[in-house]
């Protein structure tokens, strides 16, 4: 075979155009987001600069008590609108597709009650082990008000269902542009705390009426909730597993994103507001310039779904491979821009209170990016029918974070935080790797997918 023609064929391989799709997604999320990290690194600039980090902190505090109690509370309702709904439209039984959304927008409505009562109570009693000052607690229970569009996933997964991630990008971006209008504004009225949480709540309130608005806009364009339906079976006849496969993706998903937001109040329990503020900086500055790599996550999972539902393991395999060399060459280039970009970024944002952050931000870079470079492991699994070995996984990582955790910031104080988080990571993908290799051997994915084209 010439070198052009092995080119040809690495240009229409089945694996190469469902990487290219995927690329274009990214792209269109790319191109979004990287607008809201620009506005998300002005506006933390403004907050820090306005408070001081110490102040900061408590708003960060704040934050990461309701986005902690969302994340535990918060049915992750956007994995079984694409697990079960890529079937039922490919097999156009949209009465079960439209049973399954009202299904899941019901489960968000619950966990969005849950919430409210969780936040608005729990920060009266959590609130001063995490170093927040007395006076903070009344409007900190009021950023209740917010958590419903916080816990809402059902749009979300709709506009992955239906690939359009030009629009997803929006939430973001809203979200962002609020925030930066807002910092803004407090700033210019000489506000002070209790103005920059209203305008934290403000933004999720639009950020999260605007993905609805858009989902909802993309069905009624698609002609999906065109007429009533009449009574049917219940959504657990209609989607064998259905139960199954929510409560393992619920609690996996739980474990991973409170994670993060767990640790800030440990740092806040453990130290001070003004380290909770510091990691906070350096965790956001690390997120923006990795933004393009960890938006790989929710670009490749639609694209897993629809080669399990079409049973295609051997095109499975080879853009799983695809997928793990790019993201992995990804990882060690934006460590190195992190590494390079650092200190500027740190110096601008906060001045000289924010230098004590460069350490951190190295330490949680890494961490993220090794996640990052086996990302598309934990959507394999879930997509493959495993949601309960991802679990597992995130199970056992998080049993041993935790005390890790407490350890190393006894030890290593604020630096601690980071090598936990170094340890976690490396330990997820490495268990991760393994299940996914276990599977693969077992379900015969070649005999399958060639019963599958016959």
């Amino acid at each position: 075979m010439t070198v052009r023609a092995v080119s040809e064929h690495r240009a229409t391989s089945p694996a190469g155009g469902i990487v290219r799709r995927a690329a274009r997604n990214l792209a269109y999320l790319t191109g979004g987001k990287s607008v809201s990290g620009l506005l998300s690194l002005i506006y933390l600039a403004v907050a820090v600069q306005t408070l001081g980090i110490d102040v900061y902190g408590q708003l960060i505090l704040i934050y990461s008590f309701a986005q902690l109690v969302t994340a535990i509370v918060q049915f992750q309702t956007w994995q079984p609108i694409l697990h079960f709904g890529t079937a039922a439209i490919a097999e156009d039984r949209l009465g079960d597709f439209r049973s399954l959304v009202r299904f899941a927008v019901g489960l968000d409505a619950a966990s969005s009650l849950v919430g409210m009562a969780v936040v608005a109570g729990g920060i009266w009693l959590v609130g001063p082990h995490i170093d927040l000052p007395p006076e903070t607690l009344p409007f900190a229970s009021g950023f209740a008000l917010a958590v419903p569009f916080m816990a809402w996933a059902t749009p979300n997964g709709l506009l992955r269902l239906f690939d359009r991630f030009d629009l997803l990008l929006l939430e973001d971006n809203v979200e962002a542009a609020v925030r930066l209008a807002g910092s803004l504004l407090v700033l210019a009225l000489g506000g002070g705390l209790v103005g920059f949480v209203l305008v934290w709540a403000a933004s999720v309130v639009a950020s999260g009426s605007a993905c609805a608005l858009l989902a909802w806009r993309e069905v009624r364009r698609r002609n999906l909730w065109a007429r009533e339906d009449a009574p049917g079976a219940p959504v657990a006849q209609r989607f064998p597993g259905i139960w199954a496969f929510i409560w393992s993706t619920n609690f996996n998903s739980t474990l991973k994103l409170a994670r993060p937001h767990l640790t800030t109040l440990l740092i806040g329990g453990a130290l001070e507001s003004v380290q909770a503020g510091l990691f906070r900086v350096a965790q956001q500055i690390a997120d923006a310039l990795a933004t393009p790599l960890k938006l790989m996550v929710p670009v490749i999972y639609p694209e897993l779904a629809r080669l399990v539902a079409a049973r295609d393991f051997d095109l499975l395999r080879a853009v799983s491979r695809r997928t793990l060399v790019w993201s992995g060459l990804g990882a060690v280039a934006t460590f190195a821009a992190l590494a390079a970009l650092g200190p500027l970024l740190l110096d601008i944002i906060g001045g000289d209170e924010a230098d004590g952050a460069y350490g951190m931000l190295l330490l949680l870079s890494a961490a993220a990016l090794i996640r990052i470079s086996g990302f598309s492991l934990e959507p394999m699994l879930i997509s493959l029918g495993h949601p309960s070995l991802a679990l597992a996984v995130q199970t056992t990582a998080t049993v041993i974070y935790f005390p890790a955790l407490l350890l190393l910031l006894a030890y290593f104080s604020f630096n601690g935080a980071g090598f936990a988080a170094i340890g976690a990571a490396t330990l997820t993908v490495l268990l991760q790797l393994a299940a996914v290799a276990y599977w693969f051997p077992a379900e015969a994915p070649a005999a399958a997918a060639q019963e599958a084209r016959s």
